[in-house]
């Protein structure tokens, strides 16, 4: 069927309006958060002590408090979104959630995929052993069963080590649980997450760090203006003060 040139023309306006209805409609991720009055997070709350359950139920950790207290600057409050660690990525990708916050890890991998915001913690890679283990560094994981949470960077330091076999549960909690019940032989986890587990006394670090690492907030790429408003309200908690208060609240 043929159509005339007017019909053509009009369709095209009524395409054009329509397109221009939906972008007003739909506005940025900041504009759409600053009208809601809250932000959505994709968060795996079973990294202590950046972030976890407690024991009535509610998330705390260091990221808890630091999301919170930059929400508080923006003029917004924080809604969590609980999932698995390996899925929040693609969750901010697809706009599932608005941004990610869960000890993220810089690295360029992921930088193909979402943008980070200025670092906020500075962190590396441990090795983490049972209180009567005779490892004593990377050489002696040869042969042996390391676990580390599935999609992290530990994954990504427990792949370089030749002749070991790395088992990669869901989360560190799962990852530790192996290693205290002797079905793993070592844990790879960030030095605070490592120290954490340390504290319960079944556990000690083997060696030094395998790595330096930042941490920093994702956002789907082209949200610039987010982006922009998270990196000025970081930079206000830390420079009132409220940073460093974080910090000394957790033991970091």
């Amino acid at each position: 069927m043929k159509f005339s040139k007017l019909r053509v023309i009009l369709m095209l306006v009524m395409a054009l309006t329509l397109c221009a209805f939906s972008f007003a409609q739909a506005g940025t991720t900041l504009e759409k958060v600053k009208a809601a009055g809250e932000i959505t997070v994709g968060n795996s709350p079973d990294y202590p002590p950046f972030e976890a359950i407690g024991d009535g139920g509610e998330r705390v950790g260091f990221d808890v408090d630091l999301l919170d207290a930059i929400a508080a600057k923006m003029g917004i409050k924080v809604k969590w979104v609980t999932m698995d660690f390996a899925a929040i990525v693609t969750a901010t990708q697809s706009g599932q959630v608005d941004m990610g916050m869960s000890g993220f890890s810089i690295s360029p991998e992921r930088a193909e995929q979402v943008s980070f915001s200025a670092p906020y913690f500075a962190s590396g890679q441990v090795i983490v052993v049972r209180s009567d283990s005779e490892i004593k560094s990377a050489a002696d994981l040869k042969g042996r069963k390391i676990a580390v949470q599935l999609g992290t960077t530990g994954e990504q330091e427990a792949d370089k080590i030749e002749g070991a076999e790395v088992v990669k549960p869901e989360s560190y909690n799962i990852a530790f649980m192996m290693l205290n019940t002797k079905a793993a032989d070592a844990v790879i986890a960030d030095i605070s997450v490592a120290d954490e587990f340390v504290k319960r006394g079944m556990f000690k670090r083997a060696g030094e760090p395998l790595s330096f690492e930042e941490f920093a907030m994702i956002t789907r790429k082209g949200n610039d203006d987010l982006l922009t408003a998270l990196n000025k309200a970081l930079a206000e908690v830390k420079a009132d003060g409220t940073y460093a208060a974080i910090v000394k609240k957790w033991n970091l």
